[in-house]
């Protein structure tokens, strides 16, 4: 199921991020092409980013409560995680 919120899917953002990696490392890109490559790439890598944190945050947890119901469970943020390393 695509999300219809998201103007460009995770996939897509990983694979033109491939692309211009390779043609940074593999072409022989003036420096103001490359400049112009690199900043895409990190528009890229910072749209996956926010594609990443909105799934981790609709993301809940299911665990067997007390009574044998399904219980939800927020799953903590990886800003969290990384705290409490």
């Amino acid at each position: 199921m695509e999300d219809k919120s998201s103007p460009i899917d995770i996939n897509k953002a990983l694979n033109e991020l491939e692309e211009i990696v390779e043609n940074i490392e593999d072409s022989n890109l003036s420096l103001d092409d490359s400049l112009k490559e690199f900043e895409r790439g990190i528009e890229l890598v910072k749209t996956a980013q926010k594609i990443l944190l909105q799934a981790e945050q609709k993301v809940a947890l299911l665990v067997e409560g007390v009574n044998g119901e399904p219980e939800k469970r927020e799953m903590p943020l990886q800003e969290d995680i990384m705290e409490g390393e």
